[in-house]
Order: structure tokens, then C-alpha cells, then sequence
């Protein structure tokens, strides 16, 4: 109990902690990261699928050809053939996807 009893109160004393940064530009840094452009992985997996883990990635939502459930969670993306789902529908509402990223949906069915 002892041993972290100093920190806590010395910490108590800044307005600011001094390693921190301002929130604004890392999360504009993350946001980026998430929304790059992976030319390889839309070649190793087809446009959908690449075009869908991004968007999931981001935190929006799909739904493919064929299916009224939207997709969620980037944990479960459909597995099997490729070309099996094709993006219908997209709910990107309170998502962090940027333009940068726009060209995951070039050749995606969903511009068709």
C-alpha cells in the first residue's frame, strides 16, 4: 500500500502529467493506421473481404448480398470461398473511416 502512496498524491499536483500528449493528434495518428490502404491484402483476399475488415476495423457495420443480419464484429467475419460475400450495405455511423481509406471500396462490389 505503501509503495505506490507518494506517486498517486505527487501526480495529484499537476495539471497536466507531463508525458502526456494531446489526445487530438494520436488519435488522428490511430485513425490513419486503421484506415491505410493494404494493396497486398485486397490482392490476398479479394475486395470485399479486405473492404470488409477495414470497414469493421473502424467500427462500421456490413451487410452482404443475401443476408439481413449486419456484421459487426471483426472477430467474426464469414469465413469460406472469397467471393461468397459481397458487400450490400454499409452503416458507417460513429466510425473513425477516412477518406485515406476510401480506396478499399474502388473494386468492392458495393460501388457496382
Amino acid at each position: 500500500m505503501m509503495l505506490f502512496g507518494k506517486i498517486p498524491q505527487q501526480l495529484c499536483g499537476f495539471k497536466k502529467l507531463p508525458w502526456s500528449c494531446d489526445c487530438r493528434n494520436f488519435w488522428g495518428w490511430l485513425n490513419a493506421v486503421f484506415n491505410k490502404v493494404d494493396y497486398e491484402r485486397i490482392k490476398d483476399v479479394g475486395p470485399d473481404r479486405a473492404a470488409s475488415e477495414w470497414l469493421l476495423r473502424c467500427g462500421a457495420m456490413v451487410r452482404y448480398h443475401g443476408q439481413e443480419k449486419w456484421q459487426k464484429d471483426y472477430n467474426h467475419l464469414p469465413t469460406g470461398p472469397l467471393d461468397k460475400y459481397k458487400i450490400q450495405a454499409i452503416d458507417a455511423t460513429d466510425s473513425c473511416i477516412m477518406r485515406i481509406g476510401f480506396d478499399h471500396l474502388e473494386t468492392s462490389s458495393i460501388c457496382c
